[in-house]
């Protein structure tokens, strides 16, 4: 009986730990360097934000944000954070013990990427600064460029959402 409910406990704290990171692994994550993703960037303010970069300093030059949020990861570590600047957030991930950049989502047409485009741009625009996309549909495009995406989420021709991600989210 004994080994029955021992049996019972261990499935469930199981379900609930696959459960909780997606059935993801974090091997992935062991691989992240100073150097980041190696794909497209960000600048704000003067600051190169690059996915999987340590966001320590990335936080330094942009200074105090303008909210910032916390919780207990799932996935990754031991706190997922959130930096919220003005026209961005800035998501992080720990990795033994440092936080690291998941993404930057744009929140408004304040702020561009490297290569000029910004929410309420045309999807023909973005096709001018970055070519064909890696994928898409009728209401995205993807631009994959080393271990990160460059999303551009669309309504008709209108780009509305751009998100910088780390393909750790795939995982």
């Amino acid at each position: 009986m004994k080994k029955n409910m021992l049996a019972v406990l261990l499935a469930a704290a199981m379900i609930s730990l696959t459960a909780c990171s997606g059935g993801s692994s974090t091997d992935g994550a062991a691989s992240t360097t100073s150097e980041g993703a190696g794909g497209y960037t960000f600048q704000a303010n003067g600051v190169t934000v690059e996915i999987d970069a340590p966001m320590q300093e990335i936080e330094d030059g942009l200074g105090k944000p303008v909210d910032y949020f916390e919780s207990e990861s799932c996935a990754f570590g031991d706190l997922d954070k959130v930096y919220t600047y003005s026209g961005f957030r800035v998501d992080t991930y720990q990795l033994d013990g440092k936080d690291y950049v998941m993404d930057v989502v744009f929140t408004d047409d304040t702020v561009s990427t490297t290569e000029g485009l910004s929410i309420g741009d045309s999807a023909s625009d973005m096709k001018d600064a970055y070519g064909d996309p890696t994928t898409e549909d009728a209401t995205q495009a993807i631009y994959e460029k080393g271990e990160m995406k460059l999303v551009f989420l669309l309504d008709g021709d209108t780009i509305k959402t751009i998100e910088y991600l780390s393909k750790k989210l795939d995982s």
